[in-house]
């Protein structure tokens, strides 16, 4: 858990430091925003002021913007803008919106008791913390209602579910991106990225694990916290950095398996809260057995859950031509590295019109791709799978050791379509492509598939059937009793929307992805993009036509048609040595 904990608090600061970046165009010229200090998240260091008496309805309606922009303290004094009635039913949770100008929008008055507010949109976040970037600049309004009150103006009429008005700046100050896990193939825990306000943050990330999967994720993983299951009492105080879940008893499992599962969504969760370093969940005030094992829990790792890992002991390879040579990462840029070109092929020669290659986990197989072909290549031997499609991606492998491809459906059909092949089987004639559930590819062609680490997850870049339109998908793979892909879930989770051109995509984490892509028909470049929609725009490559890593974004490496290059601080540098990079899974 410690490594997991780390990353989250490293997140938490990354979202300030990257500000900029968060759900809007990517820019180059972002700039770091403020810092994060040490101080308790849950501590509220600015009360607003509430209405003061004689004020015009243009100050209440920006008055009650500016108060219910802050957590804590600050919805109570948002709730005085507002009248008896509407205060009672005014929900600051539910979804908010973001603007450039935030409480600085434009305010007309349209009738006595009417204003109309408007603004730039950038983004929404649903009542779930779903944050959504807006594809381009539009605008966006929200008619408001005002009527006076012994005297005084106050708010008596809001949109339906309209919960805050924000600025970027203040949705930054407010909310924080934070993993919720699920458990997936072999009991990985799968996250979905969501914002939370910061205060009363231990409450607020276990009831966020409370309820069903996310819909982009369904069948793909599994929760124990689901639809029934809740809090004995709305708050999880935390002393001495545990945090007390009580739950209540109703729908809570008794299988001993599922409880362990549910612990570890729980300890996952809710120990990124700076103040939590460990949970002790009791229901209804009686002890969860744990098997033997004695709350409070710190780590998953003592539930029997490990972090996802990279395969150890295979490989990376360098291809030399027609020939792919293991390399020790650590010699790859370095002044030594000469003599990996005198070191032999582990496998047979490979043409270079097979432009897209893919090395299984095991490091057992290659897998390329050429003008519609799919090729397999082991030691001794390759040879093509069976014909099956056209307009095929590069190819991909996952953990289960299924090669996965997109590509077009044969016979003039325009829907596009996902195969994957079982590596187990040899030779590649007996092994033929098996396609899979994807129902919103229908009239789309995939461009590029990355598998998470996890194999829970796909990232699917795809197009129309003219080459635009992109999109940057995030579906979860459900698999049937005997972990064979069948499918990707059917609401898949669009990131990034403001890249316009997007062709290949690699998972740098469990949270993270990276593409070559833009916002216009400019050269594509780099971007990292996270599951909360943070857009960061790297270096620019000339030429860039794929990107591949050796884990994370500091190990990234960009092909273009003559050179390999590899990230070197702030800028790329020629590798110098090879024409590509293969690594497991991609």
């Amino acid at each position: 858990m410690t490594a997991r904990r780390a990353r989250a608090l490293l997140g938490a600061l990354l979202a300030l430091l990257l500000s900029g970046c968060v759900g809007l165009h990517a820019d180059p010229r972002i700039q770091p925003g403020l810092g994060v200090g040490p101080a308790d998240r849950d501590e509220v260091g600015f009360i607003p002021p509430g209405p003061q008496d004689g004020s015009s309805p243009e100050a209440v309606i920006r008055g009650f913007l500016r108060a219910a922009g802050v957590s804590g303290q600050g919805v109570a004094v948002a709730r005085t803008y507002l009248t008896q009635s509407l205060a009672a039913s005014w929900n600051p949770e539910d979804r908010a919106v973001v603007t450039e100008e935030g409480i600085e929008a434009f305010l007309d008055q349209v009738a006595t008791d009417t204003y109309s507010l408007s603004g730039t949109l950038t983004g929404t976040v649903d009542a779930q913390g779903r944050y959504e970037p807006a594809a381009s600049a539009t605008r966006t309004t929200a008619r408001i209602n005002v009527t006076q009150v012994a005297g005084q103006w106050r708010i008596s009429g809001l949109p339906d579910g309209f919960g805050r008005w924000l600025s970027k700046a203040a949705f930054r100050q407010l909310m924080t991106p934070y993993d919720f896990y699920y458990v997936g193939p072999d009991d990985a825990l799968v996250p979905d990225v969501r914002y939370v306000a910061t205060d009363k943050l231990a409450t607020r990330l276990t009831r966020g694990e409370l309820g069903p999967v996310p819909a982009y994720l369904g069948g793909a993983v599994r929760t124990d916290l689901g639809p029934g299951v809740r809090l004995s009492v709305d708050a999880v105080p935390v002393e001495g950095g545990v945090a007390a879940i009580d739950l209540a008893a109703a729908h809570v499992s008794a299988d001993p398996a599922a409880r362990r599962r549910m612990w570890a969504q729980l300890v996952a969760t809710v120990t990124q809260a700076p103040n939590v370093s460990s949970i002790a969940i009791t229901v209804e005030g009686a002890g969860l057995d744990l098997g033997g094992l004695n709350p409070p829990v710190s780590g998953i790792d003592a539930l029997g859950f490990q972090e996802t890992a990279a395969p150890v002991g295979v490989l990376p390879l360098l291809r030399l031509g027609r020939g792919l040579v293991p390399t020790d990462p650590g010699r790859i840029g370095q002044p030594d590295q000469g003599g990996i070109a005198e070191q032999p092929s582990a496998y047979p020669r490979i043409e270079r019109t097979f432009t897209e290659l893919a090395l299984a986990f095991t490091g057992e197989e290659v897998a390329a791709v050429a003008e519609g072909e799919l090729a397999r290549f082991r030691a001794s031997a390759g040879a093509s799978v069976p014909n099956f499609g056209s307009n095929l991606t590069g190819p991909a492998y996952d953990r289960k050791g299924f090669l996965w491809v997109g590509g077009r459906m044969s016979g003039g059909r325009h829907d596009g379509a996902v195969w994957v092949v079982d590596s187990g089987i040899w030779p590649p004639a007996n092994a033929p492509a098996r396609r899979i559930t994807a129902s919103w590819l229908a009239g789309r062609r995939p461009v590029s598939i990355a598998i998470a680490l996890d194999g829970a997850r796909a990232a699917v870049i795809s197009t129309d059937d003219k080459g635009r339109d992109a999109r940057l998908d995030i579906a979860g793979i459900v698999r049937d009793d005997l972990g064979a892909p069948a499918g990707l879930a059917e609401s898949p989770l669009r990131l990034a929307p403001m890249l316009s051109t997007l062709r290949d995509v690699v998972w740098l984490s469990e949270s993270d992805v990276a593409v070559l892509g833009g916002e216009t028909k400019q050269a594509l470049r780099p971007y990292v993009v996270t599951l909360g929609q943070q857009v960061t725009p790297l270096p620019e490559v000339k030429g860039a036509e794929r990107i591949v890593t050796l884990g994370g974004e500091r190990r990234l490496f960009v092909r273009t048609a003559d050179e390999l290059y590899m990230r070197a601080g702030g800028r790329w540098a020629e590798v110098g040595v090879g024409d590509d990079l293969v690594v497991p899974g991609r």
